[in-house]
């Protein structure tokens, strides 16, 4: 046998030993854990949309201006001072996962505390987004995720302003103490700039005799919405002349639940102000 074909014999014999022992070393390799699966995201925004970056993965929560306004703009404004990045959840429960405390015990909060915003369009049903609290008016900056139908809690008691839209399985593997690397939000870059409107219009409760009395038909009134510390703020601008029908008619302007106003899609503080007109009981623009 010429050396060029024992050569070709050796090599042809210690190739495939040698691409046996590769294959046995790598599956010998410990296994690298899975990157966390990144939710999908929408492919247009057509409300504002944050993510929660955690170690298990992230978070992301679809906002509803219109249901609650004063609770996502409070959300929205603390994400973007940076407050809740670095915190934890400090609760959880097998129906709900809870963080936003920058005490980590479930008795911190921002310094101040908003007005709760009831509604009966959203539910606690699973990944609902709630804002928590220790009684009425009392909100903060602490926040929880429903982590199964939970709808005895729609009792009043709660503000609900969002939704889980992706990542649901990140939220069923935190347990307390794990950290809240990251919390970003992202607004529409498109939609629509309309003012703010009312959407119930309760009526003033006027004395009997309102029609014989001599004051003016109307009231000027000045609505504060959307602003952090209370949502629907009513000062009276101008007297009708009667402190009962004014009353009357401020009583019934504060119970109002007003949708935000909008400018590119995403809820700004506003004000407005307009006369009640006590002979139609309707609102007059008037200057």
């Amino acid at each position: 046998m010429t050396r060029r074909g024992l050569l070709a014999g050796v090599l042809g014999l210690a190739l495939p030993a040698l691409a046996d022992d590769k294959k046995k070393k790598k599956a010998d390799r410990p296994k690298e854990p899975a990157a966390p699966k990144k939710p999908s995201r929408p492919r247009k925004l057509t409300r504002p949309l944050v993510t929660i970056e955690t170690g298990k993965g992230a978070i992301l929560l679809e906002l509803y201006p219109e249901e609650a306004p004063l609770a996502v703009q409070n959300f929205i404004d603390l994400i973007r001072k940076r407050f809740y990045d670095g915190l934890t959840f400090h609760r959880i429960e097998d129906f709900v996962a809870q963080g936003g405390d920058p005490k980590g015990d479930g008795t911190g909060g921002p310094g101040y505390t908003i007005k709760s915003e009831v509604n009966s369009r959203l539910q606690h049903a699973r990944g609902a987004l709630g804002m928590a609290n220790s009684g009425r008016d009392t909100g903060g900056s602490q926040f929880y995720i429903v982590k199964k139908d939970s709808f005895g809690l729609d009792n009043g008691s709660y503000t609900l302003f969002g939704k889980v839209s992706g990542g649901m399985d990140v939220v069923d593997k935190l347990a307390k103490g794990d950290r809240i690397v990251a919390v970003t939000v992202e607004a529409p870059q498109m939609g629509p700039t309309q003012p703010a409107q009312p959407d119930n219009l309760a009526l003033p409760l006027l004395p009997d005799d309102y029609g014989k009395r001599p004051a003016s038909p109307g009231v000027r009134v000045k609505v504060q919405i959307g602003a952090a510390g209370g949502a629907g703020v009513v000062t009276l601008a101008k007297s009708c002349g009667d402190k009962e029908l004014d009353a009357a008619v401020l009583d019934a302007v504060a119970a109002w639940r007003w949708l935000p106003a909008l400018k590119k899609g995403e809820p700004v503080v506003s004000s407005q102000e307009f006369t009640y007109d006590l002979a139609t009981f309707s609102r007059r623009y008037d200057n």
